[in-house]
Parts: structure tokens; sequence; C-alpha cells
């Protein structure tokens, strides 16, 4: 009996091992908490119900407009095309659903009124004239309508009376009721909005949809209680809009006359401008064709370049000829023919004359020297007379050459001046092109300006229709059927939702241990045995006495063949192994939990049972002193027994029980009751006596089982941990907390107890809050030998 304080194995460390949420786990959640989902989830319906019975029908009015591409009579041109294009049918469709429509049609249908009383009535079948008149006091207003006359207070209590037939305003409220009929209240109430808010209102209440995404239409619809109403305020919608679109366009066109009217004037006065520019160069520069004036230029000056050129040749030839005749001998006859037939000197006829009478004094005088000597006074006077004449021919050959000189300046100077005025031409041309451009260019502007002008004129005076309405919205006469489905599926949907986020937070919040995981987690101990769930006898369950509840749950005794019963066998064996692993016998095992109604006293039993049945002598001592139910279970008295041999009232033998077995059982079990009530029992527990009686009992037994409160009530059980072999640990699935038995498991690691392990009951895959399903369908049938006592 004084072997270590803590012998068994070191547990697995299981902290880490938390299996994740899974489909089985959920429906194992929703399956306990369905209760709190059906419970919301109904409360939520009902509302919905309840809610959507309240609401008055609401109707729904569609117009369909279509919107074509900007159409302008007088073939428009391109410019007043861009200026009155309309937009995209994306932009027209936000322009449908603009605050200034919806402010149009607040202020023509006076929808800042709206009836409250009495409801379901047209505003029509009330008033034939109901609208705000600038800004209307916000508020409610009631009307009573009498046989001959009405009457409307205003919300800061200011009264009119006014006759039928005749409107009445008050506080900015215009209003003409028609007289009561029969069947409808006589007093009316309004409730008066802003016309910001009543706009918005409209706003929020429009759709504007596409049905086809090719197709230039739309279809805007209104939803209202009202059918006149819902129908109207579609209409108008389109109304508005159309009106608002042809103003802006003829606002564009006005914007383009008075554009081109200006851009008319400004041309006009750059043409007049250019034109005046244009005729000062031309003066200027006598231009008058620049292109003729430029080729009679060029063909000049190419003549007066060959009329260059060819005086120079002549100056050339004529010099040579003038120092040849210098160069010639007084006596000598020379060819003076070539002066004849020079160009420059053809046309003297002079020379020609003197170059005819020198060659007649030359051809003498040769004729003279054949037969008279140059002393001879006829070859003397024709040697003089030739003298003369060359000197004659060449005084006329000089002037000649001098007259070319000058001409040749004379050429020069004028060859200078052409190509000085051919320099210029370009520059003209250029300057000529540009301004005779500028003119052309003002000139087509303004013809087009002008043309334009006339169009738009035009254009501003038609109406543009580029906008239809295909089908004006009617009253609708059936409500919208769809909506209160629509409630209740939403009311439904949501009302399950709620439920399961209730369930599962419920369930989170939910610490009790609902899993063999979460046991091993929270106590870090061996695992020894699940039992499965042990049903109750005609459903009767907690309707029984606790002993007769317990004596139901012998399943190794009544039902030998069920899981439960494999299950507590399963457990003897676990113990089997743990004490083969120990190095001292497990012959005291004290049975605990954390909390009461764990099933520790049902463990014991079954456990004892097990082990008898196995040929073990086994003795079942009750040591809960507090509440005892093991003397109820096996029909026995409570006194004598445990209390009264530790206090030596009682022998051993005297308080010791036979506890009748199956027939297929090989061992003994004795049992122990709980004596007479004491007042002091963890004291009687802990003493020597208690020890001593272990002692004896565990000297003649082969297993002493102890059957003690819960930890977390009292301390017997601590106390008899210190002195027995082992300590069993029993929790409940679905009762035990996890935090008790934490708290359990760490008061008898504090004080030395020696825990083998643990022991999860009432398991079933109803309570697992991972929805694992434990135990298996099969044992024995009726009809098989039952002898095996470990049932396999």
């Amino acid at each position: 009996m004084e072997g270590p304080r803590n012998s068994h194995t070191a547990p697995r460390d299981y902290s880490d091992e938390q299996p994740a949420v899974s489909l089985p786990g959920v429906l194992a959640a929703v399956r306990r908490q369905a209760l709190w989902l059906a419970g919301t989830a109904a409360v939520v319906v009902a509302f919905t119900i309840f809610y959507t019975l309240r609401q008055r029908p609401v109707y729904e009015a569609s117009t369909t407009l279509r919107l074509a591409e900007q159409q302008n009579a007088g073939n428009p041109t391109d410019l007043l095309t861009a200026l009155s294009a309309p937009s995209s049918i994306e932009t027209e469709i936000e322009i449908l659903r603009s605050l200034r429509v919806a402010q149009d049609v607040v202020d023509s249908l006076g929808l800042q009124a709206s009836v409250l009383v009495p409801q379901g009535v047209a505003r029509s079948a009330l008033f034939r004239e109901l609208r705000g008149v600038g800004d209307a006091a916000p508020g409610a207003y009631v009307v009573r309508r009498e046989p001959d006359d009405f009457s409307v207070t205003a919300p800061d209590g200011h009264q009119g009376r006014a006759p039928y037939g005749a409107p009445l305003v008050v506080a900015g409220l215009e209003l003409e009721p028609l007289p009561p009929v029969e069947g409808v209240a006589k007093t009316i109430e309004l409730s008066v909005a802003p016309a910001s808010a009543v706009a918005e209102a409209v706003r929020a209440a429009l759709r504007v949809t596409r049905p086809q995404p090719n197709a230039a239409m739309v279809v805007l619809s209104y939803r209202s209680v009202d059918p006149q109403l819902a129908s109207a305020v579609a209409n108008a919608v389109a109304q508005s809009y159309i009106a608002r679109r042809n103003e802006m366009q003829k606002q564009q066109a006005r914007a383009g006359v008075q554009f081109l009217e200006t851009q008319v004037q400004v041309i006009g006065a750059e043409l007049r401008e250019a034109e005046s520019a244009l005729e000062q160069f031309r003066r200027a520069r006598f231009v008058i064709d620049p292109e003729a004036q430029a080729g009679d230029q060029v063909k000049r000056l190419a003549d007066l370049r060959a009329e260059r050129e060819q005086l120079a040749a002549e100056r050339s030839e004529l010099g040579a000829l003038l120092a040849k005749a210098r160069g010639a001998a007084a006596d000598g006859a020379g060819d003076w023919t070539v002066f004849a037939s020079s160009p420059s000197l053809a046309k003297n006829q002079a020379l020609s004359g003197i170059v005819q009478q020198l060659s007649s004094a030359e051809t003498e005088r040769s004729r003279l020297g054949t037969w008279r000597t140059a002393a001879d006074p006829d070859v003397a006077t024709i040697q003089r007379t030739i003298m003369l004449l060359r000197s004659r021919l060449v005084e006329l050959a000089a002037s000649q050459l001098r007259s070319l000189d000058g001409q040749a300046q004379g050429l020069d100077s004028a060859l200078a001046r052409s190509d000085a005025r051919l320099q210029q031409i370009p520059e003209v041309q250029v300057r000529y092109a540009r301004l005779r451009r500028q003119v052309d260019l003002d000139g087509q502007l303004y013809t087009l300006l002008q043309t334009r002008l006339k169009e738009s004129q035009i254009s501003e005076a038609m109406e543009i229709a580029n906008i239809q309405v295909v089908d004006p919205a009617m009253v609708p006469t059936r409500p919208l059927g769809g909506r209160r489905l629509m409630n209740l599926l939403f009311g439904t949907a949501s009302g399950l939702l709620l439920g399961l986020l209730v369930a599962f937070m419920r369930e989170a919040s939910d610490t009790r241990v609902r899993s063999r995981e979460e046991v091993l987690r929270i106590t870090q101990l061996p695992l020894l045995a699940a039992i499965p769930r042990i049903p109750a006898p005609n459903g009767r369950g907690r309707q029984r006495e606790p002993a007769e509840r317990i004596e139901t749950r012998l399943v190794t005794r009544h039902a030998p063949r069920s899981p439960a019963a494999e299950a507590y066998r399963a457990l003897r064996t676990s113990l089997a192994f743990s004490t083969a692993r120990r190095k001292a016998p497990l012959k005291t095992l004290v049975v605990t939990s954390a909390e009461p109604e764990d099933g520790k006293t049902t463990t014991a039993v079954n456990l004892a049972l097990a082990l008898a049945e196995q040929g073990h002598r086994v003795v079942l001592v009750a040591a809960d002193q507090r509440r005892p139910v093991l003397h109820k279970v096996l029909h026995t008295e409570r006194a004598p027994g445990l209390s009264d041999v530790l206090r030596g009232t009682a022998a051993l033998e005297t308080v010791i029980h036979h506890v009748p077995l199956p027939d297929h059982a090989t061992g003994t079990l004795d049992f122990v009751s709980a004596g007479r009530p004491v007042p002091n029992p963890a004291e009687l527990l802990g003493s020597a006596a208690a020890r001593d009686l272990l002692s004896k009992l565990a000297e003649r037994y082969d297993e002493v089982i102890l059957d003690t409160p819960p930890l977390s009530v009292v301390t017997d059980a601590a106390v008899l941990a210190t002195e027995a072999d082992g300590l069993l640990v029993v929790a409940r699935m679905g009762s035990t907390h996890g935090e008790e038995l934490r708290r359990a498991v760490e008061e008898l690691a504090g004080i030395g107890a020696r825990v083998v392990g643990t022991v999860l009951t009432d398991v079933h895959h109803a309570e697992d809050r991972y929805g694992y399903r434990y135990g298996h369908k099969y044992h024995y049938s009726s009809d098989e030998d039952g002898s095996s006592s470990d049932g396999r």
C-alpha cells in the first residue's frame, strides 16, 4: 500500500489534437440546439407574417420610352450635330433618375402631401387638387369634410375653411377635397414632407431599365400603394424628362445660333481685312499675275544673257582684228575683207567702203610694184592712200570696239537688275500666296457660316422630337404578387440563419464535454473506456428514483450482450493492461467524478460485476457517505456498513453482503454498504482505521472498488485517493463541464493521487461535438452461448 504516488505511465499529450469543424459535428450541434433553432426561426417567421399581412398592397406602373438618335430638319451640319447630339443611353437613364426630374414630378403632382387616413383610398377619390405652394410647412394636416364646406387644420394650429369647388391654401398647402361619399371617412389626415425629401423618395422608388441591351428603349417603373398615383408618377417622369430634353436641345440650338452670329461678324471682319491687305500688296509690288510675271522675267534674263555673250564674242573678234590691223607692215598687203565680214563691222557702211577702197589700193600698188619702184610717184601716192585708209580703218574699228564696250556695260547693268528682280520673285509669290490663301479661307468660312446660321435658325424654330413615349403607364389593376412571397421566403431564411447563429453561439458557450478528444485534451490522461448511452426502459428515464435508474443500468447483469456491457468489459481489460504496466498491483481502485450524476456509481457497479464475471474476487465499497444509493441498488441495508466498521461499532464480517451473480460468472462479488450517517465523513475516511480496513480488504480480495462522492462537492474521494492504489475519473458526455473536469484532475495531481485514467459515459453521436459515432452494432444474439465473459 506504500507504492509510489504517481506510478502510472505518463499520459500522451493531446493538447494540440483538436478536430477541425466537420459536417457531422455541425449536424450534431444542430440536433442538440434544435429547440432553440426552431424557436428562433418560428419567432422570426411569425414576425415576418405579421409584418407582411399589415403591409398595404403595392402596385407598379411602367412607361416605355424610345430614345432615338438626334435628328434635325434642314440637313443639319456637323457643327450643329456636335452641339446638340444626345448623350448615350446610360447617360439618359441617369437623367431620368436625376433629382431635377423628380422635383418636377413632386411639384406637378403635389407629392409633398400623402394621405395617411383613410388607407387604401386613392388620392383622386379624395381630392380634386392637392399640391404644395412654395415651401409648405411639413407636418400633419387634418381635413374635415362637411356636407357644404370643408376645413383644414395646419400643424401650427392655423385653420382654414372654404366651400367645395374653391381651392384653399393653408400653410403653403393648396387643396380642394371632394365632397364626402357614403362609405368613405369624412376626416382625412395628411402628412406633408419637405420637397427635397419627397424627391429623394421618388428617386428611390423609380426604376429605369433597358429591356434589350442593343435597343434604344428604356422602361421606367414606379411603385406605390396607390395604383393611380403609380401611373401618374411614371407618366409625369416621362413628360418631365421629355420637356427637359427638348428645352436642353433648344438651348443648345440657341447657343449655336448665337455662336454662329458672332463668328459671322468676326470672320467677315477678317475677310475684309485680308482683302485690303492683298490689294495693298499688289499695288505696292505691281503684281497682276505673279506666275506670268515671273515667266517674263526669266525669258528676258535669258535674252540678255544671250545678247551679252554675243557682244562679248564680237568684242573679242574686233579686238583681234584691231590688233592685227595695227601690227600690219606698211608695205604689206592684208586680208581686209575680214573686217567687212565681222558682225560688229558689217553694219557700218563707211567701214565697208574703206575696206573696199583699201583692197583696191593695195591691188593697184601690187600691180605697179611689178614694174615700178617705190620711189615712183604713182607708187608713193598709192602708198600714202593705203596708209591713210589703214588709219581710217583702225580708227573706225577702235570706235566700234569702244561702242561694244559701252553696250557690254549696259548689258551687265541690265543683267544685274534682272537678277535682282528674279531673286525677289519667290518672296513675292509666297507673300501673294499667303494673302490670297487667307482671303480664300476667310471667304469660304464666311460663306459656310452664313449657310450654317440659316440652318441653325431653322432648327431653333423647329420642335426637336428624338424621344418618344412608346407605351404610357396604365393604372395597374393587380398588386405585385411576389412581394409577400419574397417577404415570407426572406423571413424564413433570416429565421433559419438567426436560429443557426443562436445555436452556434450556445454551442460555442457550452463548455460541457462532448467528445473523447475533449476528455483527452482536458485531462491529459488515458481514456480507458467510452461507455455508450444506456437507454432507459419504457422511456421513463429521469422519472425514476436514482437507485432505480442505476439498477436499470446494470447492463453487465441485465443485458450482458449489449454494447454498454461490452464497453465495461473493455474497461476491465484496460485496467488489466494498466496493472501490467505498473510496478505495484492495482488492488484498491477509487471511482469518482468531477460533478454529480456523471455515472460514477453505475461505472463502479458494472466494473465490479465485469471483474467478478472473469473469476476475480471483488468487493464493492459504498464510500459515499453523503448520498449513498448502492444499498438500494443491490437491495441490502445501509447499516451496519463502512462507517460502523471505521467507528468500531461493527465487525467487518457483519457488514459484508454477498451479491448474486449470473450463472456464467466464475468469481465472487461482495458489497459493503455506507453504514450509518456520520457528521464527519472526510475525517473518518482519512483515519487510520480506514487505512487498516483497505489493507484487510486488499488481502482478502483481488480488487477493491470504492464508490466515492464527486470531487467538486466534497473531498472524500481525494482523501481515499491518497491511500488507494489507483483512481478512476468518470465524466459524462454532454453533462460534465470541462473546467470542472480540469480542476478535478489538477487537484488530484496536486495531492499526488495515482490516477490511472478516465471513463466517458453516456456516449452518443448526437451529443458528440464532432458528430463521431462510437461503439458498434455487433453483439451476441439470444440463442448464442453467453459463457464468454469477454463477449469476444
